[in-house]
């Protein structure tokens, strides 16, 4: 059959060739009208929105005059804005008049001529660069780039480059119908990128010769507009000769089009000075969710357009973006991560080590060492080793990033500011509303300033903090939490040799499933993952809110996968509140100036991931966790609430990680450099009781001073678990021992008929009758101690 199918296709491939040598000219045309008809229905197609939206003449008419669109948080106050590019705009009086000469002599002599389509352009492309493949460059006039600069380009999977040009030209047309040419102009040059994040004449003027628009000579002026055919390649500081070609090409570009004589050409044919200005980075926080509510705004637009199918744009659109974050606990975070960090950067600073490099710390400082430009460069000029180090070791005062300042000069060696940059420590912090996925605060690291990196967002090895989904999962299948587990050191021979070690080295006995959690066994988790599954655990994970890949390998349980604080934070949502899945949301409500409606949010549930059964014994589990466990250390901070949580340190101590919640609120945090070769010498360090948990737990003890409290107690049917959380018993006998044994059970009866006793009232405390403390809010204690 096979065979038939092969000849039959050669029959008619053979017919094809044989009636094109018989009719050549016939052919041609054929293929000329196919051709032409895909063209124009391609057109039709781009014309019509099939392959992305086009702006229409009403969007286009916002982009002289766009109107910033405010963003607010729960209080219905502004806390951030959102404005065409990050460009000052200028007016016509201000647009220097060789800027516009040099632009139009180089990139579009027909601009005055043309309606938006230089058609004799167009022409010269065909024959020059697809004809004669002389490549004379792309047919684009100065309303077409406006178009690209303005809208960008959009990735296809098949022809983009001919859809974009399409989609341009279409733009161009509409922008010509609305603005005059000296308004395109101003707008082009409003607009246009210089590179260097740079938008508009404005900026470049100012940030490569410090001055205005309007008082750029005609080198400058040909200078910048050079600048424009590629911003990098071109750029007067990085490539001065580049740019010295580039300017003079422009210059004799005037010549040709009569806008100057060639004397006046000649005379700005002198070396570029420059007058350079550094880009000022600003200390801000703010950035973070910005972004988000950017992110989480275009989704929403794209599936909402206006009644005109126009996408709404929040850089021109002057929309009102009504948010769900607290005022107040986005402070509490913003605080307590500039006091914690820099605690915990100066504590880096003097304890890092690199164990996984071989050769330790210092093969890895050898390493960085030898990768730097300047010192490859001095070793091929043939300095010797002792000038290299010598360079190395040089100290003066340099550039150093302080949290919540910005660059501030410090006496530094060569040595400190590289390695300074790598140690240096990053973090996240997440707050949510537990019940409906609304996001209180958001802080995706130390500055946006410094580092635009958003570790909310950002993916990392989330270590025991995964354990929860795990024993979520095992509570499930109706495994106990007073069900036992030996404490041995196992070596698995069907995953490579995988050898799980507790963190304190100490084995032996027993632990409760209880106790496991809240003392982070990893021998104990390991035999769990194994009982339970390594598919049921994915599975879990899943419907808590989990979307980052995960191995499908036991040392899940130990926290190897990469997720994000977003997810964790999610899922964890799901079990503080109950076991019903949130997804998480900033934005509470959209508006027009005049008030109208566009969008407002409806919290989604997903369904339950667990038992309500299972969901209360984990809850009270990971109450145990900051109690007696891990996290024992949270009671330092006399949080009046029984809080619960999880923390999590990675191997070599790479990323802590701290995670708690009450039933309303839950807060998460990351700590961690962006290199993993660097870490904390000591786990104590490291740890995420020690990095992220201070941060967290400042938190809630900031909410819990509220006035009107929004935090609440979980309930329990007893404050305790019927078993210890070790002992010295096999868990054979363990597990039964604490489930018969008479002298065990009458204790906790005991237990249980003194904490049914009742209560008395003293000096408007209650306490009773076993003289339990109540906790009291006391002054927040010192980070160290």
């Amino acid at each position: 059959m096979n065979q038939i199918t092969s000849n039959s296709n050669s029959g008619r491939l053979h017919q094809a060739f044989s009636y094109i040598k018989k009719h050549p000219f016939k052919s041609i045309g054929w293929l000329v009208l196919a051709g032409f008809s895909f063209v124009v229905l391609l057109f039709l197609g781009t014309w019509a929105g099939a392959f992305g939206h086009v702006p229409n003449s009403s969007e286009l008419a916002k982009l002289e005059n766009p109107v910033t669109s405010t963003v607010y948080g729960s209080d219905k106050k502004p806390i951030a804005y959102f404005y065409l590019q990050n460009r000052s705009n200028i007016d016509s009086t201000q647009l220097n008049p060789y800027l516009v000469q040099a632009l139009v002599a180089t990139e579009d002599v027909r601009f005055y001529e043309h309606s938006g389509i230089d058609y004799r352009s167009y022409g010269r492309v065909f024959v020059k660069s697809i004809l004669m493949q002389q490549g004379k460059g792309g047919g684009s006039t100065v309303t077409q780039q406006i178009a690209k600069n303005v809208f960008g380009r959009k990735e296809l999977w098949l022809l983009s480059t001919p859809i974009n040009k399409m989609r341009e030209v279409i733009i161009a047309k509409r922008l010509e119908s609305i603005y005059s040419k000296d308004e395109l102009l101003l707008l082009y040059f409003n607009t246009v990128s210089f590179g260097e994040n740079l938008y508009g004449i404005e900026k470049a003027a100012q940030r490569f010769f410090s001055k205005t628009p309007a008082q750029l000579n005609l080198s400058e002026c040909a200078t910048l507009v050079g600048v424009l055919k590629a911003p990098s390649y071109y750029n007067p500081r990085k490539n001065p000769q580049n740019s010295t070609n580039r300017r003079n090409v422009v210059l004799q570009q005037m010549v040709k089009n009569n806008a100057i004589k060639q004397e006046e050409a000649d005379a700005a044919k002198t070396e570029i000075t420059l007058k350079y200005s550094p880009a000022e980075k600003n200390s801000s926080l703010s950035g973070y969710y910005k972004e988000y509510v950017r992110a989480e705004f275009n989704a929403w637009a794209a599936e909402n357009p206006d009644p005109d199918g126009a996408i709404y744009d929040l850089e021109v659109d002057g929309l009102q973006v009504y948010t769900t974050l607290q005022p107040n606990i986005q402070k509490y975070a913003e605080q307590t991560m500039e006091r914690n960090m820099q605690r915990l950067q100066k504590l880096m600073d003097q304890n890092w080590t690199s164990k996984t490099t071989e050769g330790g710390k210092e093969a890895f400082i050898a390493s960085i060492m030898a990768l730097q430009p300047k010192i490859i460069q001095m070793k091929e000029n043939g300095m010797s080793d002792e000038e290299i180090l010598e360079y190395w070791k040089s100290t003066k005062s340099r550039k150093y990033w302080e949290i919540g300042k910005g660059f501030e000069p410090r006496q530094q060696s060569v040595e400190d500011s590289i390695i300074g940059s790598i140690i240096r420590l990053h973090t996240g912090i997440l707050a949510m509303n537990s019940r409906s996925g609304a996001i209180l605060g958001y802080l995706g690291g130390i500055d946006y300033g410094f580092s635009q990196i958003d570790n909310i967002k950002a993916k990392n090895q989330v270590g025991s903090t995964f354990k929860p989904i795990t024993y979520l999962t095992a509570l499930d299948q109706g495994i106990d939490p007073c069900d036992y587990y030996n404490n041995s050191l196992r070596t698995y021979s069907k995953y490579e040799d995988w050898q799980p070690k507790n963190s304190s080295g100490g084995y032996g006995g027993s632990y409760s499933l209880h106790g496991a959690l809240a003392n982070s066994v990893n021998t104990v988790s390991a035999a769990l993952q194994l009982q339970v599954g390594v598919d049921n655990t994915i599975d879990k994970a899943r419907k808590m809110g989990i979307t980052s890949d995960i191995p499908e390998v036991p040392s899940i349980v130990l926290g190897t996968a990469n997720i994000s604080l977003m997810e964790m934070v999610t899922a964890y949502a799901s079990i503080s509140n109950g076991g019903n899945k949130v997804n998480p949301y900033m934005i509470q409500r959209i508006t027009e100036q005049d008030g109208t409606v566009l969008y407002e949010a409806k919290p989604k549930y997903d369904g339950g991931v667990a038992s309500s059964a299972s969901i209360k014994k984990l809850q009270q589990m990971m109450g145990e966790v900051l109690t007696e466990g891990t996290g024992a250390s949270f009671s330092r901070y006399n949080v009046p609430y029984n809080i619960i949580g999880k923390t999590g340190t990675t191997q070599n101590n790479g990323d802590g990680w701290f995670i708690a919640a009450s039933p309303e609120v839950v807060i998460g945090s990351w700590v961690g450099a962006r290199d993993k070769r660097v870490h904390f010498e000591k786990t104590y360090m490291g740890s995420g009781a020690n990095t992220a948990m201070p941060m967290v737990a400042s938190m809630f003890k900031s909410l819990s001073s509220w006035s009107r409290p929004m935090l609440t107690n979980f309930a329990y049917e007893r404050p305790y678990f019927p078993c210890p959380a070790f002992t010295d018993q096999v868990a054979s006998e363990a597990t039964n021992y604490y489930k018969t044994d008479s002298t065990y059970l009458e204790g906790l009866r005991i237990k249980d008929s003194l904490l049914l006793a009742p209560v008395m009232v003293v000096d408007s405390l209650v306490v009773d009758s076993l003289d339990i403390q109540v906790p009291v809010v006391q002054e927040e204690p010192v980070d160290n101690q």
